[in-house]
């Protein structure tokens, strides 16, 4: 599966005013339901699962400014994706380290190779720094999928 296929632009928001993690955890997850990705009675849970997972281990790259935060969720068939990009930062760790990119993943339990194989993929893209610039710069969501979708290896 391809990174452009789990995300659609109604899940891309940039430039957010959330200033922590739990606002941009939120934040995407509400716009996965919003986007009919996620049924909105999994919200809750999919929040929580994802806080969980970020709790055992944190997913931000500090060094690349990239957080991936993820979970496994029953009740839905597909990976599903949804990102946040900002020139600043979507939020700050530790001593105000910006974290500019958050892409958060959501798979069912099912698809456990798909889920490490998505999450592979979403990294391995996103740790060219050109290809981060030019999504931090991005002036709409609808760029934001179109710059993951051309930067994509080809489908084999």
């Amino acid at each position: 599966m391809r990174v452009s296929d789990a995300l659609v632009s109604t899940a891309v928001v940039v430039q957010p005013a959330w200033k922590t993690l739990d606002d941009a955890i939120a934040g995407l997850v509400d716009l996965l339901a919003a986007s009919a990705r996620l049924p909105r009675q999994l919200v809750r849970t999919a929040v929580a699962r994802i806080h969980e997972r970020e709790a055992a281990a944190s997913t931000a790259m500090v060094d690349i400014g990239v957080s991936i935060p993820h979970a496994r969720l029953d009740g839905i068939s597909e990976v599903i994706a949804a990102i946040a990009v900002s020139p600043q930062a979507v939020y700050q760790v530790g001593d105000g380290l910006p974290i500019s990119i958050v892409a958060l993943v959501l798979s069912p339990p099912s698809l456990s190779g798909e889920h490490l194989n998505f999450l592979s993929s979403l990294s391995l893209l996103l740790q060219s720094g050109r290809l981060r610039e030019r999504l931090r710069n991005a002036a709409t969501p609808d760029e934001v999928v179109r710059l993951i979708r051309v930067n994509e290896p080809a489908r084999g």
